[in-house]
């Protein structure tokens, strides 16, 4: 009988406890307890980012692990937040609203597709740089769209008074999912490794703030990965000359 290595194992189980942060949020969203489906879809990014980290920690990175992955963040990152925000702010009966969230959801799955044919090529060719993404990932479009209901969560409710306006923004995320916007990547294989101090300082620094003031350190941290955008172009179109 073969021996089960725990090392091949223990990437995919952060991947599936990821996919089980998912599913709950889902579960929370239809109980309509808002905060706590936030909370899961925020352990499931961090699921996410370790999941990946222990891969390569482990040189342990198989085509299994990739396909669960994007399911797991398709589900986790655009089924789960598109549905939070349809039954939040929209209130499950805004025409526009319900286009929105289906439009991100859409949109979620598309970009994850598309990542996973850039990933293909790759392995042949030098089809996306190693340091940057092509779109906002997907996690990060999640909270991105799930802003306005933080906001409301520390006692500003325009969002319920703007739907309109909640329903375009949502769908300009859904579209930068699958642009061709050149965006920085932390997944590179050597800065895990060469910065792991910094990077456990960096997750200190982001855990505590978030225990302490959760849903302003989410705001601030978009802010700050928004501003890094055009910066990213500018790396980008410096590098490929």
């Amino acid at each position: 009988m073969k021996k089960i290595d725990f090392k091949v194992l223990l990437p995919n189980v952060v991947t599936l406890t990821g996919l089980s942060f998912g599913l709950s949020s889902i579960r929370f969203a239809l109980e309509s307890d808002f905060n706590l489906a936030i909370v899961c879809i925020l352990f499931a990014g961090v699921c996410d980012v370790l999941d990946g980290m222990l891969a390569r920690f482990l040189q342990n990175e198989s085509d299994l692990g990739a396909q669960l992955d994007s399911l797991s963040d398709f589900l986790s990152f655009g089924v789960a937040p598109g549905l939070l925000i349809y039954m939040s702010i929209f209130n499950q009966d805004h025409g526009i609203g319900a286009f929105a969230a289906l439009a991100f959801i859409i949109f979620s799955c598309l970009r994850l597709a598309l990542y996973n044919v850039r990933l293909e090529k790759s392995k042949v060719s030098d089809a996306e740089p190693e340091h940057f993404f092509t779109g906002i990932p997907t996690p990060v479009g999640a909270i991105l769209i799930m802003l306005p209901l933080t906001h409301s969560f520390m006692g500003y409710d325009w969002a319920y008074e703007n739907l309109n306006f909640v329903a375009g923004y949502i769908i300009l995320i859904s579209g930068l999912l699958v642009s061709r916007i050149p965006t920085f990547s932390i997944k590179r294989k050597k800065s895990f490794v060469q910065s792991r101090i910094g990077f456990l300082v960096m997750f200190s620094i982001i855990s505590l703030s978030m225990i302490n003031f959760l849903w302003i350190t989410i705001n601030v941290l978009a802010v700050i990965y928004l501003l890094t955008i055009p910066f990213s172009i500018l790396a980008w179109q410096k590098g490929s000359r």
